[in-house]
């Protein structure tokens, strides 16, 4: 049976991990986490979604709506996603993109306590 793909059949699907755990680095849990609460503009899903520190502040992080599956950009501190009309391509995140858009973005750091509540996650219906 031909292994290199080029056969056809689903030999591609075969390679591929069942999940992301066979993935190196995808299911680290060392290090501090952070999270995201977000509304998707595709769908207005409301949505929360966790990552580690290390990813936002030295990679690249993109979540998937559950909603919609569109892929979300959160950071990129590798300049993979280069928008032309934005200097700092190299160093985006999304807390930047937000405020330079005028848009309320709330970080919370260090010791401080984020509390939730249902309004918060599901948003508010109007």
């Amino acid at each position: 049976e031909d292994e290199g793909g080029g056969g056809g059949g689903d030999v591609g699907a075969r390679l591929l991990p069942e999940s992301f755990a066979d993935v190196p680095g995808a299911t680290n849990t060392k290090g501090r986490k952070l999270a995201i609460i977000y509304t998707c503009k595709v769908c207005d899903t409301r949505s929360a979604k966790q990552f580690t520190e290390r990813a936002y502040r030295h990679g690249v992080v993109l979540v998937r709506c559950p909603g919609c599956q569109n892929l979300h950009l959160i950071a990129d501190r590798l300049g993979w996603f280069e928008d032309a009309g934005d200097e700092d391509w190299k160093d985006w995140d999304v807390e930047k993109a937000m405020a330079k858009a005028g848009e309320n973005v709330k970080a919370v750091t260090g010791d401080d306590v984020l509390e939730l509540t249902l309004d918060d996650v599901i948003g508010k219906k109007s």
